[in-house]
């Protein structure tokens, strides 16, 4: 993972290289700016946005501990890494708040479903920052990892949920978001645990985000766990019924294995994921007159759009193994879509890998899988390779993002 405390960019690159992305986002911090002509005016404009918000946890905790110096240096550490990731992404940061930050995902001429996902991953490579490079890097420094760390709330308000304006007056004015969701997910951030993060109900129906993904957040309450599955407070509505507008817990670990980091990284960070030499899964679109390499969940796609998977095994993987080889692939459906039409079962397969001139040679081995994308949501594909004795040799997924 980048090193937090070198040049600005050090943690963008790699990110937006891994996703598919061209170039580093330089955006500053403060207005939006596609809504920023709408300083010192009364007008609004109506307009959808995501909402994150990221927290150090137990901020003031760190002022009791450590000494000032060292304070800001766990703060501004944090703080960047969180900054950099969310503009790797292309969200843009709105504002510092003493130990947290206010970013925002989506715009006039961005892809609002890109967006979300965009959030969400963001949350989920800051994750891998903090556990990977962020915390040890403190830790080397003298910092207990129990006193570092972060919170994140995202939520997503749509274009008649959302208006844009500006506060106070022309010298002393802000342009900001109003609405329940921009202050839903401070509330989401507060709730969550640490280096983990919540996600409203509006983002994850709006997603049609999968279950598989989320959780239920718990609390203890007389030493018992116990579930919390509204946001608090729990506000009451004019008719005095209680809002309960439910709450979800990205399930890091899970949702992790779709992140397109290199295999051979994530192998070493979570479950699940076996690479091997030699040996590459991927995704390709057909757009326009070819197609182009899809990274996993890096931008939302067109129904009705090809994909071509391809397992490609080069054959120097082969040496020192008993053929043949057996490969499965499973692909699984998500979303009410899918289910709505009956096809929320997975579609499977297998194929052999098995000595010939072809893969004992000098040419690679190729196979492929076409499917078309037919139904809204978040959809995955995964291959494992076994080799003779029923040892798994290889395993990587995809995540196809589909409105």
């Amino acid at each position: 993972m980048a090193n937090v405390d070198a040049d600005e960019y050090a943690i963008q690159r790699p990110i937006r290289d891994w996703f598919g992305k061209e170039g580093v986002n330089t955006s500053t911090i403060g207005a939006h700016p596609d809504f920023e002509y709408l300083d010192g005016t009364d007008d609004v404009k109506s307009h959808h946005i995501t909402t994150v918000f990221i927290d150090i946890q137990n901020s003031t905790r760190l002022s009791l501990r450590y000494e000032l110096i060292d304070v800001r240096k766990i703060k501004n550490t944090i703080l960047r890494a969180a900054s950099e990731t969310v503009r790797a992404f292309d969200g843009h940061v709105h504002r510092f708040m003493g130990d947290a930050l206010m970013a925002y995902f989506g715009g006039v001429n961005q892809d609002r479903e890109s967006a979300c996902m965009a959030a969400i991953n963001c949350a989920a490579m800051l994750r891998l920052l903090m556990d990977e490079s962020i915390g040890p890097g403190l830790q080397r420094q003298g910092i207990d990892p129990g006193d570092i760390g972060f919170r994140v709330g995202i939520d997503y308000g749509g274009d008649n949920e959302v208006i844009w304006s500006s506060y106070g007056y022309t010298d002393v004015s802000e342009v900001t978001a109003t609405s329940f969701f921009v202050d839903a997910a401070a509330k989401l951030q507060s709730m969550a645990s640490k280096d983990s993060a919540m996600l409203g109900s509006n983002l994850v129906r709006h997603l049609d985000f999968p279950s598989h993904f989320t959780g239920q957040k718990t609390v203890m309450r007389d030493g018992k766990p116990v579930v919390e599955p509204y946001l608090r407070p729990n506000y009451s509505l004019p008719n005095g019924d209680s809002h309960n507008y439910a709450i979800h817990e990205l399930r890091f670990e899970e949702f992790a294995r779709l992140l397109p980091i290199p295999l051979e990284m994530r192998q070493g960070l979570m479950k699940g994921a076996v690479a091997r030499q030699g040996i590459r899964f991927q995704a390709h679109l057909h757009e326009g007159d070819g197609y182009k390499e899809y990274r996993s969940l890096s931008r939302c796609i067109n129904k009705g759009t090809q994909i071509r998977f391809q397992i490609i095994i080069d054959p120097h993987a082969l040496d020192g193994l008993r053929l043949p080889l057996r490969g499965t692939w499973v692909r699984r459906n998500h979303g009410q879509e899918a289910s709505d039409a009956g096809m929320s079962e997975d579609d499977q397969g297998s194929f052999d890998v098995t000595p010939n001139q072809s893969n004992r040679g000098r040419e690679s081995r190729t196979y492929t899988w076409t499917r078309d994308a037919a139904y809204r949501g978040i959809h995955t594909m995964e291959v494992k390779i076994h080799d003779s004795q029923g040892n798994l040799l290889f395993r990587d997924i995809v995540g196809i993002h589909i409105r």
